[in-house]
């Protein structure tokens, strides 16, 4: 298993503060944020009691042990759990580069000591993310693909891609820099029908010209008012 875990943590924006207390508290020092948008359909958003779906991303590079009692205190002392709070996940992170990055990104953290034999396989991970890049303005049309396969809702990322001449030669077609990043937590066992519904309701031959990749979820809270709204 890996030292370190990327941590992803998705709110409402009015919670931006005190979350950031609450990292801070907890010995984490660089976290990087952005604004982002949820999916949620009206109904969904009814359920949570929310009235619009306004999102910040948290993100950052947590020691191992330290990503265990983060994740422990985001249910216990901030309520992630509550409905229409937010949601929080880690990835395992493969390297990190240089011992001036390391120490940057985990500036305060130790990484501690854990059994070796914790080793996990991708296909041992209950959770995924699914991360789908595709043209600006075409989010529905990937939800929608992604809903009718089993998915309850997404977070909008807006970002811009670089390397147009290279997507130009893949695609066939001239694609436009705007892009639009959808994250989707799922369960493990249904990742491969909603990537393959995405893929073929917008993928690179439709207008959203979408590309698909899942990442393995090590821990995830905040997602059971979500799971159970099917």
């Amino acid at each position: 298993m890996s030292e370190y875990s990327l941590l992803i943590n998705i709110l409402n924006r009015e919670l931006e503060d005190v979350y950031l207390e609450y990292y801070k508290a907890s010995g984490v020092n660089a976290m990087f944020s952005c604004l982002c948008c949820g999916t949620a359909s009206k109904s969904v958003l009814d359920y949570l009691g929310l009235e619009k779906n306004e999102k910040i991303m948290f993100q950052s590079i947590i020691a191992y042990d330290n990503a265990k009692k983060i994740m422990g205190g985001l249910v216990s002392k901030m309520g992630i759990n509550l409905p229409g709070t937010g949601i929080a996940l880690t990835i395992p992170v493969g390297s990190i580069a240089g011992s001036a990055s390391l120490k940057y990104l985990t500036e305060g953290q130790s990484a501690g000591a854990h059994q070796a034999d914790e080793v996990k396989k991708m296909s041992d991970y209950m959770y995924t993310l699914i991360t789908v890049i595709a043209e600006k303005g075409c989010s529905d049309m990937v939800m929608d693909a992604a809903r009718k396969a089993g998915a309850n809702g997404g977070t909008v990322v807006h970002a811009k891609g670089t390397a147009t001449e290279f997507t130009a030669k893949f695609f066939g077609v001239s694609i436009a820099s705007e892009k639009e990043m959808i994250y989707i937590v799922a369960r493990k066992n249904d990742k491969d029908k909603i990537m393959k519904a995405i893929l073929e309701d917008a993928g690179p031959a439709t207008d959203a010209r979408a590309a698909v990749f899942s990442l393995p979820v090590e821990d995830v809270v905040g997602l059971r008012s979500v799971m159970e709204q099917e």
